[in-house]
């Protein structure tokens, strides 16, 4: 009976060559839950290329990508921070949304250097009106709280755990509303002892240009929070934001003092008493608190 069998082609490559080859060849995917690996590719960037062993490539094989600074806060902070601007943006779109004309009149007579009309007025004392300008005063000590907080990080704040600082920030957002407070007060009592100086309108435009302060600070605080490689540019306009404002301050002042025949003398003495040294104490007052803190 003839052999059927083909014959088959023995190779002549010994056993322990074939198992070296093996190996050699084996697969370059390397599948891994510690750093990043990647194949590289052949000249014509399509296919991969297998002799190169993985995670070894030649420059420019992938793309670089952008450098940028990382924040120097926690994720926990950083979401946090994210959701009381978005909180911020979302409530004054509301409010603005419903009372705009009447909050764009009360911006408006902040320059205006004279008398309220009385048509604006009556709107003002509405129920939503008020609760409008409440939110914005909220709003202008929320982001001077978050602004101080990322100015003073790395001062202190940094070491402490994520306890301590929920706590600072609270005493912060606490004491620049009792600032607010204080101030109110004085102002009351200043135009209680004084009557001739009718400083009963001011205290009114006072915080509309608190008010203000926080509008106008909101997309520079986010910038200084959030983009750090321009912190120091947009600190820098946040200063110059500031004194803008206390310059209107000084302004409205000086027109109501004109306005009521009191004397020059009488106006630089209430500046440098009530708007210019609590803002020197406030700042030593911050900085002795980090201090604190940070011991």
């Amino acid at each position: 009976m003839p052999d059927t069998i083909p014959d088959i082609a023995i190779d002549t490559v010994s056993l322990h060559v074939l198992k070296d080859t093996v190996l050699h060849l084996s697969d370059s995917i390397r599948i891994g839950f510690s750093s990043f690996e990647y194949i590289p590719t052949d000249s014509s960037r399509l296919f991969f290329d297998v002799a190169i062993p993985a995670g070894v490539g030649q420059p420019g094989q992938l793309a670089e990508g952008f450098s940028g600074t990382l924040l120097p806060f926690s994720p926990t902070i950083q979401s946090v921070f994210f959701l009381l601007f978005t909180l911020c943006f979302v409530v004054a779109a509301f409010w603005f949304n419903r009372e705009g004309p009447t909050l764009a009149a009360n911006f408006r007579n902040i320059f205006s250097g004279g008398v309220r009309n009385r048509t604006i007025f009556k709107e003002e004392i509405t129920a939503t009106a008020l609760w409008s300008e409440f939110f914005l005063i909220f709003q202008t000590v929320l982001i001077l709280t978050i602004v101080s907080f990322t100015f003073f990080w790395d001062k202190g704040i940094s070491g402490l755990s994520l306890m301590e600082m929920m706590l600072l920030f609270l005493a912060t957002f606490l004491g620049i509303l009792l600032f607010l407070a204080i101030k109110y007060l004085v102002y009351r009592l200043i135009d209680y002892i004084f009557i001739e100086w009718r400083l009963g309108e001011w205290t009114g435009k006072y915080f509309r240009i608190v008010e203000l302060l926080g509008v106008l600070m909101f997309v520079p605080a986010m910038f200084f929070v959030f983009v750090p490689e321009f912190s120091k540019v947009v600190l820098f306009l946040l200063i110059i934001i500031f004194f803008i404002i206390m310059c209107v301050v000084f302004w409205n002042l000086l027109n109501v003092f004109a306005k009521n025949n009191v004397g020059l003398l009488n106006y630089f003495l209430y500046l440098c008493a009530i708007e210019i040294v609590p803002f020197f104490l406030i700042y030593k007052g911050v900085f002795f608190l980090v201090n604190i803190a940070g011991n």
